[in-house]
């Protein structure tokens, strides 16, 4: 399906699941409208219909004439096709307008999710976006397909009841009293099921946080043995969706079979009244025969007009939480107009400088703070001073960051397709550029491992490599992107210290004269790198050569070495300090 035309979800009219449905309608009136007048004319073709055979049987058998009753069984025979053509066209509209609805929506949770990044799972469970893209987008899709039936029901009714006021008012008045009762009493029942269906899909969302929580991690719970603990946690999670299920099928059953009883109640009504009036003299055998028609035929559109009403309170539960989704701000926001020539990638909170053309390590202490200072020099989101060649990042327009200062964490992931369109997506490089970035990234023994080279299949996350195969294929994708400032957050930590070696000074030489930064503490890549940064507590502390500030820096060698017997041997002074100088 095409891209479709989207406003800003985050825009101040995304208040009310209402206007919400309303927004989404107006982006699609001509099909909806399509839709509505197509069904109608379904609906109101079989309307008459009883009063077609009715003429019938008064003018052609009653009266016995020949030629009336051809007429009459002709008309029959028109509107049964132009109810078949209707009913033909009607659904393809019904179904156009669900795809439109869902995949609209879907493209604009997508649009959002991506623009508010990390801020939007720092808010909400992963599970949420899940449920979001699976069930609410579906769901709200429901009500844009049975509108056009409700409309159609609509009219029916209003017409059932002119043609039968036109035969009999009591009748009639039976039809204008009955329907409204008939539709509160089924209402009534909606109320409690809205509640029902709220609270069950919160618990669903719940349960898939829980369940995207443990697949993820399913391989360290298995190390440290805490399978049975986050399987118990499911296990009774899924018991509360069930229990919240069985309650919301309660209701939809009792739902169910009001549509039948209380409609059926309302048709025996209408037969009655007419078979006494007939015994009366008071409308003929065929005004009976079409009543019994109308009677049987306002089942159709009462059920329609209840299943409408169902379909949009799950609507509303649903867009209710799409907006609690598109309502998150998000992370970086897109208002820089400013240009930078390039050049050192520099973060003063913490005081660290990564000179342009020069590789750059980072050594942190605690090693969890590489991440947080990684993420503010690729402006992650908007806390950050962070500057690119003298000018803030935040002053810059984002699409140009994500351009010229590129960050690759510890957790790439890896999506199935070929190893080709793993280290090159886009499609925008040829087979030997995509070699030799793996070749940097020493990842070619990989072609070896799957059937046809480059166009080998790699499955799903990439599970069917090993954790140090995915490290390097996501490390050769990287650098195939070729930013003017790179930086990357333990690129070698899943492969062994031959290969850790071998990445390191093939990186090196492909990385010349372009700004990198690296966040290591590892023994084997450090000697190779320009500068290191010692940061501790989240400020640098020393600067200088690997070889300087282990000879000088007790503190720096004792945590890169694992030596908790080092000593200080010579005075710091000889260093180049950190910010705090």
């Amino acid at each position: 399906m095409r891209s479709l035309p989207l406003s800003d979800p985050g825009t101040p009219d995304v208040t009310s699941p209402t206007r919400f449905l309303l927004r989404t309608a107006a982006q699609q009136w001509r099909p909806m409208v399509a839709g509505a007048l197509v069904g109608t004319v379904w609906l109101l073709s079989q309307a008459v219909l009883p009063a077609a055979i009715g003429e019938a049987v008064d003018l052609g058998v009653v009266d016995g004439d020949a030629r009336a009753l051809t007429r009459w069984s002709l008309i029959v025979l028109g509107l049964a096709v132009v109810t078949a053509w209707a009913a033909i066209v009607r659904h393809r509209f019904g179904v156009t307008n669900w795809l439109t609805a869902c995949f609209r929506t879907l493209q604009q949770v997508g649009r959002h999710t991506s623009r508010a990044g990390t801020a939007l799972t720092a808010k909400l469970p992963q599970g949420e976006v899940l449920a979001s893209i699976a069930s609410d987008g579906p769901r709200l899709a429901d009500a844009f397909d049975v509108t056009q039936r409700a409309v159609a029901s609509v009219a029916a009714v209003v017409v059932v009841a002119v043609l039968v006021l036109r035969t009999s008012v009591p009748i009639g008045l039976v039809i204008l009293i009955g329907v409204p009762v008939v539709m509160a009493m089924l209402l009534l029942v909606l109320r409690p099921l809205q509640e029902r269906q709220r609270l069950h899909r919160k618990l669903s969302g719940e349960l898939t946080s829980i369940g995207t929580d443990t697949v993820r991690g399913l391989r360290i719970l298995r190390g440290i043995g805490g399978e049975e603990v986050f399987l118990g946690r499911y296990r009774a999670k899924s018991q509360q969706v069930r229990a919240a299920g069985v309650r919301v099928a309660v209701w939809e059953s009792a739902l169910e079979a009001l549509q039948i009883l209380v409609p059926g109640l309302l048709v025996a009504a209408l037969v009655w009244a007419g078979a006494r009036a007939t015994a009366r003299g008071d409308i003929t055998p065929g005004d009976l025969v079409a009543l019994y028609g109308y009677a049987a035929f306002l089942t159709s559109p009462l059920r329609m007009l209840v299943e409408a009403a169902d379909k949009y309170v799950r609507a509303l539960v649903a867009a209710r939480r799409l907006i609690t989704l598109l309502e998150v701000p998000p992370a970086v926001t897109d208002d820089g107009t400013a240009t930078t020539p390039g050049g050192a990638l520099a973060d003063p909170d913490s005081g660290v400088v990564a000179d342009a053309g020069d590789l750059t390590a980072i050594v942190c202490d605690p090693p969890e703070d590489a991440a947080v200072l990684a993420r503010r020099l690729a402006r992650f989101d908007d806390d950050t001073r962070a500057t690119f060649g003298g000018v803030r990042l935040r002053d810059l327009p984002v699409h140009e960051v994500r351009t010229r200062v590129l960050l690759a964490e510890d957790d790439a992931q890896l999506f199935s397709g070929t190893v080709r369109e793993q280290v090159d997506p886009e499609h925008r490089h040829t087979d030997d550029e995509v070699l030799a970035a793996m070749e940097v990234a020493d990842a070619l023994d990989i072609l070896d491992l799957v059937d046809g080279g480059l166009a080998g299949t790699v499955t799903e996350r990439g599970r069917s490599l090993s954790g140090g195969q995915r490290q390097r294929l996501a490390l050769a994708r990287v650098l195939t992107r070729g930013p003017e400032a790179l930086v990357l957050v333990e690129p070698t930590s899943a492969v062994d210290a031959h290969t850790e070696a071998r990445i390191t000074g093939r990186l090196r030489a492909q990385r010349a004269g372009r700004t990198t930064v690296v966040a290591t503490a590892s023994p084997l890549v450090l000697p190779q790198v320009d500068q290191v940064c010692w940061v501790r507590d989240g400020h640098v502390v020393a600067r200088g050569r690997h070889a300087d500030l282990l000879a000088h820096d007790a503190g720096y060698r004792r945590f890169v070495t694992r030596d908790a017997a080092a000593e200080l041997p010579a005075p710091r002074a000889e260093l180049s300090k950190g910010a705090a100088q």
